[in-house]
């Protein structure tokens, strides 16, 4: 009897070392789960607005509705399961089945419905229903609707950033949750006069962006004219600031509604003017010339043969228009792809490509959206007997809309490249905006470059290609540019599947604003001189109106380059 009164004593010893010392954590962990319930609080996402302070992405309160059917069937016959799913049917936007169905799972967290009107939460917290609760959750909103839906992106129900910049500032925008520890009963219900530990949410940082809400409504109202007028598939616009770089408006269109993207296609979500690259076309002359200059295998006043039509390694250019003989300037006013070529052989390969990096082709902008494309421009020794002629006038090589206005910033700011800017600051807590870092800048071309090349450009307007890009009172410079799609997956191009652009800045004697416009597949005048030209005008008109850019000095361009 000692031996076995010794033996249980030994046992209930060990037991009671193992319960109170050696697996003490594991029963005090689960003495606490009994007791406490851990409840997220969830942080309150930073806003975005435009650069005027518009607002265009916040967080309104709602209310989530949820239920706990452990504790729902504990309460056994004391709860009818069948009429209070009845009863929250008539609120909620789920039928009784469901709900009925959700509140007799075997779990202690059920969702009933979520991000319901404020309202409604107050009315089902007011019926004090067993195992049902209230809690208060935040619901991403865009007051200004579609506008800037495509770079704004949009934030899914857990308020987690899914696209744009919702995506891209996601750890900035989301903040950080909080916690708070609620003491509960046996049968766990909530015991609310029980003290509350936690830590509080912390609200997101605000987003400012460079985003002018006036110019980009208006130009988003342009290209939808643009589309419907063209009978175009799309449209797509950037305007920049010359000086900051800063993005005043992005467009594409179609776009979407956010409170309806579920319904909305891949190419209406897009932010088209910086994921999709196409191939340029003559737009992309510009970089030819403006390499050939700063070289010095052409001046201004250098006369070259250039023809009708020219042939390399077996493939024959030809030009709708253009003279015999004729200097850089009467090779942009009329977009001649023979003298584009015959510039790029005296360059040669290397050289035209390496100012096509320094101009930003091959690879993304500084901006690094979601999505956004580098590009495609194959490296100077791969380059075929006709791939230099080809890329020379913007074609086998493809860029983004943004890429290409980059370019005629580049020259606008007197040959120097400055990266784009879309966000402009950050708002924390203490209410104080803390500004973007600005763009960083390298030298592409010398002054003297850009300024020849910008009054050439602007003779593209007056009596060249892009004379319906004109805008009364402003000497504008640009160049027209049309390019067939090539095929999807396979060798050629798309029959009459073509993208008219123009690209251009004013005014053109002090640039201040850089507007690139694309028309994707017009039924109608797709020719860039004749759709996206047009576009220009109306969006560059506006964009200076509303910024209050004083006319040109139709004598100051002139004097500045005595040379063309």
């Amino acid at each position: 009897m000692l031996a076995a009164y010794l033996l249980i004593t030994l046992a209930l010893g060990w037991r009671l070392v193992d319960i109170q010392v050696l697996s003490a954590p594991h029963y005090r962990e689960k003495a606490r789960k009994q007791t406490e319930r851990d409840l997220e609080l969830p942080a309150e996402r930073g806003k975005v607005y435009d650069r005027t302070g518009e607002p265009l992405a916040i967080s309104l309160p709602t209310a989530t509705i949820v239920a706990n059917p452990k504790q729902i069937a504990e309460a056994g016959d004391a709860v009818d399961v069948s009429e209070l799913a009845a009863t929250l049917s008539r609120m909620l936007p789920e039928p009784a089945h469901e709900i009925e169905a959700r509140l007799r799972k075997d779990r202690g967290f059920v969702y009933l419905a979520r991000q319901e009107p404020h309202e409604l939460g107050v009315r089902v917290a007011e019926l004090d229903l067993p195992g049902i609760q209230v809690l208060d959750e935040p619901k991403r909103a865009y007051p200004a609707g579609p506008l800037a839906a495509q770079i704004v992106g949009f934030a899914g129900t857990d308020n987690v950033g899914l696209s744009g910049l919702e995506r891209q500032y996601d750890s900035l925008l989301a903040g950080l949750p909080g916690q708070m520890i609620a003491q509960r009963a046996p049968q766990g219900l909530e015991i609310s006069s029980a003290p509350r530990l936690g830590e509080p949410p912390v609200a997101g940082t605000d987003l400012v962006l460079t985003l002018d809400s006036e110019v980009q409504a208006t130009t988003e109202r342009l290209l939808a004219q643009a589309v419907d007028r063209y009978k175009a598939k799309g449209a797509s616009a950037v305007v920049l600031d010359v000086d900051t770089n800063e993005i005043l408006a992005m467009a594409s269109l179609p776009s979407y509604e956010p409170k309806q993207i579920g319904s909305a296609s891949a190419y209406a979500r897009r932010n088209r003017v910086v994921t999709d690259a196409y191939e340029p076309g003559s737009v992309s002359k510009a970089v030819t010339a403006a390499a050939a200059l700063e070289e010095g295998v052409i001046t201004p006043r250098t006369a070259i043969k250039i023809g009708s039509s020219y042939t390399v390694a077996g493939k024959t250019f030809t030009d709708s228009h253009s003279v015999e003989r004729g200097t850089l300037a009467d090779i942009i006013r009329d977009s001649s792809n023979i003298g584009s070529i015959k510039l790029a052989e005296r360059l040669g390969p290397e050289k035209l490509h390496e100012y096509l990096v320094k101009f930003g082709y091959g690879h993304a902008t500084a901006l690094a959206f979601p999505g956004e494309t580098d590009g495609l421009l194959a490296d100077a020794n791969d380059w075929s007997g006709t791939r230099l002629p080809t890329i020379a006038i913007g074609h086998g090589v493809a860029t983004s809309l943004l890429q290409v206005a980059q370019v005629y910033a580049t020259v606008a700011r007197g040959g120097v490249y400055r990266d784009p800017v879309l966000v402009r600051g950050t708002v924390g807590s203490d209410g104080t905006l803390e500004p973007a870092a600005a763009g960083a800048t390298r030298r592409v071309v010398s002054e003297r470059t850009a300024r020849v090349l910008s009054r050439m450009m602007v003779d593209v307007v007056e009596d060249g290609t892009g004379t319906k890009a004109a805008v009364p009172g402003y000497r504008v410079a640009g160049k027209t540019g049309t390019a067939q799609k090539p095929r999807e997956g396979r060798a050629g191009y798309e029959p009459g599947a073509y993208i008219g652009s123009f690209v251009g800045y004013a005014p053109a004697d002090r640039p201040e604003v850089v507007v690139a416009v694309s028309v994707d597949e017009a039924k109608r005048a797709y020719y860039g001189g004749s759709s996206a030209a047009p576009l220009f005008s109306d969006v560059m008109r506006f964009t200076l109106g509303h910024r209050r850019v004083p006319p040109s000095d139709p004598e100051a361009l002139d004097a500045a380059a005595p040379d063309v």
